[in-house]
């Protein structure tokens, strides 16, 4: 159904009143007035024409959008027109259509249209009345009146224009339609009449006067609305046709009266029938239709349809034709009963007038297909085509009719533009010979073709380049000094970064207590090591002994050209580094000084990235009930491309040969959006240094990220066991276990090199004593183990893929939930009990990032495996971790120090 929209700004009033009563549950209000100022905003409405009340008595396919009104709905009866003589003898046989519809395709007019022309969308008419009722509380038969508005005409001409506006908040408003305004034989309810008005209609005795009546009536709507009120208009007469069925002689048709039928009667309006009929009347037309003896030939053109009352047809109804045949050019008037017969609401009655009483009965039937999805493929459609033919005396013979198919556009204007058939369907049948039963056919439609996007890349290069070079320990010279291992960049530009350990300045001043323990024990390293395993004396790499810069280097970057024309600065205080905007993308580079040696004194990890350090920060309450400030996604996190695969369509239009009844179908091909997984590198127990990340390939497999370097490629094969010094020299490398228990890769298996003064290995909240062997960036450090005991009911770890909605803190209801996004989402507040969820802290996603493994440095489970590390250690083996997967998630799990997990660090 085509919809108008028609704005209706009720303009220039504005009444003012004061509240003289309190209401009941249900108040209707005489006039809206007295229950205080009217001030919303103005009314519109959106109007639109019905296509007919009996809905369910359409006999289209499953999946058709449209039919011809050459498709009978239903072949009533064939009556006996009959003259004084018993030769004189035609058949009326008569089909009812949804609808008040236009003439059968074949038929072809080119007349003007009338007062009767049944009214379209596209023929709406000028103007139409409203009425309108406000009251609070629930609508009541007995009690509301339509006295907001009575009868106020809206038209065209007025750019649809009334002067009311929405009774505002409080009240609420139902709206009753009628069309034509004022059009003759109406007559309304009066403005006083409580409960839904109705109509009294009188049909006009000239066919010409006729029209054809529409209604709207809304259910009840918030008086604040604001928005276009819906009048969706409904037939409600019947429209009565004649035309000329199979077999009939040629001459002319001269006079055709309804003769005895209701004329009048009642109509609650919103309701589908009428009441209160009146006498009956005869209602006539004189014509001059010449007939040639062919099919479907109009006799009452669409502009003479006779507009009737909906009415079970009273003893004594009938047709009464006036008929002269060529061949005897004899004048014959010929009457046939129709009482007893249905005349439905909001449907047209079409009269085929023949000289045979054969009666056929169409069946033309097309299944549409089930949507293809985006990799293409076939599926079937089905048509069912065969008509009945039946004759008084004879036996019913049922036989197929042939079919064809086209393939067709909307043309704009309500019909179809043929067109030919498009090159991504690669195969459909297009023709058949119909048959009793449905016939499958295969339609074949080509894969879809993606189209690979990334937001985040794109906000990347639009990004304005920063000015000058951009100091990333000051944000530009505009904080206190503030250093770290990691600097987040969103925006090309040339970047500098001062040569400090790590954290080891803090707000301008040096951080003592990022390389100096003030525990002590066996496992904590009281003061921390440069790379050459030397206890660091000062912030400043330079101000080390044997620590003189000679270079800066570019170790490896996991997107080509992310970071360029690394340098020292020239007093070697600084490294400098470009990141240029034809390149720019979210990313990981490792950038790093050099002793006079060559050797890697110190590195840093540049993440290029559109998450703006800070922002979207979550607080998640863990089970004891301390609060951490999260990051929304891992250190060094990219965002992975987007692949989208455009719907596309086609409408098919299949006419049965014989009736022309046609059906249109669509083939459609849903449109899809893959998601692919993002990533981000993985880092060891204690290390500083990130790992090249894993991703997940097209065919689910997990391999490594690319790497680019011109010396320090990236290399998992390292064997473990080594100096911390050697770490540091080798950023580049991932030191396995060793081959032989503590499963570590450094030589000592420290408890502190993530929380300086830690010499614990229990599950605890201590606070955190961020290092210059942090991998976080400004403002953050790696979590308590305790943090991520929020995320089962208890605190503790569970498994078992019952538990969702239950024990897991997590708004998944199945596993389903996370292999479709690859990972979990979490409540940020604990559970109150289990099976009880605080959701108002929102959520928070950890993504199945995979791990290196700790005995080859293998990337593993990039989708399926979730592993992230905590601050502290379990032993000298093992470090505490949030691990995961769709059937389990341990808050309190323990890994070999030697893996390679992710990191989701906490603000300070």
């Amino acid at each position: 159904m085509k919809q108008i929209l028609a704005t209706f700004p009720l303009r220039n009033f504005l009444r003012v009143f004061a509240l003289v009563t309190a209401v009941s549950a249900t108040s209707c209000s005489k006039d809206p007035a007295v229950d205080g100022e009217l001030h919303g905003d103005m009314l519109r409405f959106a109007v639109a024409e019905a296509d007919g009340w009996n809905t369910q008595l359409r006999c289209g396919a499953a999946g058709s959008e449209e039919k011809s009104a050459a498709s009978p709905e239903n072949v009533a009866e064939v009556f006996s027109l009959r003259g004084e003589n018993p030769a004189d003898t035609l058949f009326l046989h008569a089909s009812v259509a949804d609808g008040i519809a236009a003439p059968y395709p074949n038929v072809q007019t080119d007349r003007l249209q009338t007062r009767a022309t049944p009214v379209e969308t596209g023929t709406f008419y000028d103007s139409f009345g409203v009425l309108a009722s406000v009251y609070t509380g629930t609508w009541s038969e007995d009690s509301c009146l339509p006295d907001y508005m009575y009868d106020v005409e809206v038209t065209e001409a007025s750019s649809w224009t009334t002067s009311y506006y929405w009774p505002g908040a409080g009240r609420n408003i139902r709206f009753f339609a009628y069309a034509p305004y004022g059009g003759q034989g109406i007559v309304l309810s009066d403005k006083t009449s409580a409960g839904t008005p109705s109509i009294t209609y009188t049909v006009p005795t000239a066919v010409a006067d006729q029209q054809d009546l529409l209604v709207a009536a809304t259910s009840g709507m918030a008086g604040n609305t604001a928005a276009a009120a819906p009048l969706s208009f409904a037939h409600a007469l019947t429209a009565v046709r004649f035309t000329t069925g199979d077999d009939m002689m040629s001459g002319r048709i001269t006079k055709i009266t309804l003769k005895g039928v209701y004329g009048s009667g009642s109509h609650t309006m919103g309701s589908d029938s009428w009441n209160g009929y009146g006498a009956t009347t005869d209602f006539s037309q004189t014509l001059a239709a010449t007939v040639d003896g062919s099919a479907d030939q109009e006799i009452t053109p669409v502009a003479a349809t006779f507009m009737m009352l909906p009415q079970t047809l009273p003893s004594g109804a009938s047709i009464e034709v006036v008929y002269t045949d060529d061949l005897t050019s004899t004048q014959r008037t010929l009457t046939a009963s129709i009482a007893g017969s249905q005349w439905p609401m909001g449907r047209t009655v079409t009269y085929r007038i023949s000289t045979s009483s054969i009666v056929i009965t169409p069946t033309f039937t097309v299944m549409a297909p089930a949507d293809f999805t985006y990799a293409g493929g076939s599926e079937n459609y089905s048509v069912t085509s065969y008509a009945a033919v039946s004759r008084p005396g004879d036996a019913t013979r049922t036989v197929p009719v042939a079919w064809t198919a086209e393939f067709v556009e909307d043309d704009g204007s309500g019909g179809y533009n043929v067109i030919a058939r498009p090159e991504w369907l690669t195969a459909f049948t297009a023709s058949g010979n119909g048959g009793t039963s449905a016939t499958s056919f295969s339609a074949t439609i080509a894969a879809q073709t993606g189209v690979t996007s990334n937001s985040h890349n794109e906000t990347l290069k639009m990004a304005a380049s920063v000015s000058g070079t951009y100091d990333l320990s000051t944000s530009g010279g505009t904080t206190a000094m503030r250093t770290a291992n990691c600097y987040v960049i969103n925006a090309p530009g040339q970047y500098s970064l001062p040569l400090v350990y790590g954290n080891a300045i803090k707000d301008g001043g040096t951080n003592a207590s990022a390389y100096t323990s003030q525990s002590s024990g066996t496992y904590v390293l009281k003061t921390f090591v440069n790379h050459l395993d030397a206890a660091i004396t000062d912030p400043y790499i330079y101000n080390n002994a044997g620590c003189t810069p000679l270079d800066a280097v570019l170790v490896w970057q996991d997107e080509e050209n992310l970071v360029t024309n690394v340098r020292l600065s020239s007093d070697k205080h600084s490294l400098t580094f470009d990141v240029p905007q034809a390149t720019i993308k979210q990313g990981n580079a490792i950038v790093a000084v050099r002793d006079t040696d060559s050797r890697i004194m110190w590195s840093w990890h540049i993440w290029v990235t559109d998450y703006e350090l800070g922002s979207d920060v979550r607080t998640v309450t863990n089970y004891q009930g301390i609060a951490y400030k999260m990051m929304p996604v891992n250190i060094g996190w990219c965002d992975a491309e987007t692949t989208t695969y455009d719907a596309r369509s086609v409408k098919v239009r299949f006419t049965q040969a014989e009736t022309g009844a046609m059906q249109v179908i669509t083939l459609t091909q849903a449109s899809h959006s893959v998601v692919n997984f993002g990533n981000q590198p993985y880092f060891q127990f204690g290390r500083k240094d990130p790992m090249l990340a894993g991703i997940r390939n097209a065919s689910g497999s997990t391999v490594d990220k690319g790497c680019y370097s011109d010396g320090y490629a990236f290399d998992k094969s390292g064997t473990g066991k080594v100096a911390i010094g050697v770490s540091i020299q080798h950023p580049h490398i991932f030191y396995n276990y060793g081959s032989s228990s503590i499963y570590d890769w450094c030589a000592t298996s420290y408890s502190n090199l993530w929380s300086g003064d830690n010499t614990v290995t229990t599950a605890n909240d201590n606070a955190v004593v961020k290092t210059i062997y942090d991998p976080s960036p400004v403002g953050y450090h790696l979590p308590s183990s305790n943090a991520f005991t929020g995320f089962t009911y208890n605190g503790s770890n569970v498994f078992g893929s019952s538990y969702f909605g239950s024990r897991f803190n997590s708004p998944y209801t199945s596993t389903t939930d996370f292999t479709d996004n690859f990972g979990w989402e979490f409540y940020c507040n604990k559970m109150t009990g289990e099976g009880s969820y605080d959701t108002a802290g929102g959520t928070i996603f950890f993504p199945a990032s995979g791990y290196r493994s700790y005995s080859a440095g293998t990337v593993n489970n990039v989708g399926s495996l979730g592993y992230f590390w905590s601050a502290v250690p379990y032993s000298t083996s093992y470090g505490r971790s949030l691990s995961f997967r769709s059937s389990y998630i341990y808050p309190l799990s323990i890994n070999y120090r030697s893996d390679g997990f992710v990191v989701r660090p906490v603000q300070e």
